[in-house]
């Protein structure tokens, strides 16, 4: 006799459903760039501008992946709350160059100010978050208190939340994705701060990193010349070029693939390949081959003929070696 299972019940289903359950925005012709679009591939930038139809909508992982960002923030956002040093969330903020395209987006959050750091410890214990983050809050407010007795400067926060991979991969370099960079540059720029942080949590172990970015000429720069760029196809109407499949990353001083390309929208109509994973199933082993004869150079062994065949690739693809062997002894 079979036992009836009628009384068993989960939460597991409903809650992965519920993770993925949102309808794709419907891609509209518009004349005007997202904040968080910047440092992104010209030619999908384009198509996205023109309302080209998407062949390549975010699968149910990177569903997921963006609604585990959106916890990270939020976690954020309730101490910043808590320690009494946030003064908005999600404003939303417009710059735009004269005859450039406008540039706009929403800033996670915009904090500083002098707040009453007693109280905000009192407050914190009402938020009944798990032991690990009450501890971490308390941590900032009593930081924040013996620190900035007169309180803190006031700037945008933007939080992200990334793979251990790329967290190390950021430690290693000591620097910011430069599409974020460029982001919260965005916020720093429209709202007229000289300053902002740019916050990275690992998802993996909770490890927080941050980067202090500034009203600099050389950042300015970087997201000026970005918005020039595609505002120029745009104005010609002229579809950019390809991404390359493969890039050069001077800060790691390795090959990648190109994430670009990778998680293009348009990955099928541009590239031809069905998905990411066909994508990587091509260019993985490519670029760790790539990464092995760096290393021979970098010791200093002499070339295999397997060697010569891969470096003779690299010149087929458009990269300069003897550059990128000065890089490697100077690094």
């Amino acid at each position: 006799m079979t036992k009836d299972n009628s009384d068993v019940w989960g939460i597991s289903r409903v809650w992965n459903a519920s993770l993925v359950d949102k309808e794709d925005r419907k891609l509209e012709p518009r004349d005007y760039l997202w904040a968080s679009e910047l440092g992104k591939a010209p030619v999908d930038l384009y198509l996205k501008l023109k309302g080209v139809e998407p062949t390549n909508l975010p699968n149910d992982r990177s569903k997921r992946k963006f609604e585990a960002g959106n916890i990270f923030e939020w976690i954020v956002g309730l101490i910043l709350i808590r320690a009494g040093i946030l003064q908005e969330s999600q404003k939303w903020t417009k710059y735009q160059y004269p005859g450039l395209l406008a540039v706009t987006g929403r800033a996670d959050y915009i904090a500083g100010g002098k707040p009453d750091y007693q109280k905000a410890k009192e407050e914190l214990k009402e938020l009944l978050l798990p032991d690990v983050f009450m501890r971490a809050g308390d941590s900032i407010i009593s930081y924040f208190a013996k620190n900035f007795p007169d309180g803190l400067k006031e700037m945008p926060f933007e939080v992200k939340s990334v793979s251990s991979f790329m967290f190390e991969a950021m430690l290693a370099s000591g620097k910011p994705l430069v599409n974020h960079e460029k982001q919260l540059y965005h916020y720093i720029k429209s709202g007229h701060y000289d300053m902002g942080v740019l916050v990275y949590i690992c998802r993996d172990d909770l490890r927080m990193e941050e980067f202090v970015i500034k009203d600099e000429p050389a950042i300015e720069k970087k997201y000026r010349d970005d918005i020039a760029t595609i505002t120029d196809y745009y104005n010609r109407d002229e579809q950019p070029p390809l991404e390359k499949p493969i890039v050069w990353d001077e800060n790691l001083q390795k090959f990648a693939k190109n994430f670009n390309v990778g998680y293009s929208m348009y990955l099928t109509k541009l590239y031809g390949f069905k998905d990411q994973a066909e994508f990587d199933d091509k260019y993985t082993s490519i670029v760790e081959g790539f990464n092995r004869v760096l290393t021979r150079i970098k010791d200093g062994k002499d070339m295999t003929e397997n060697n010569k065949e891969k470096i003779g690739y690299m010149i087929e693809l458009g990269f300069d070696i003897e550059e990128i062997k000065k890089q490697l002894i100077k690094k």
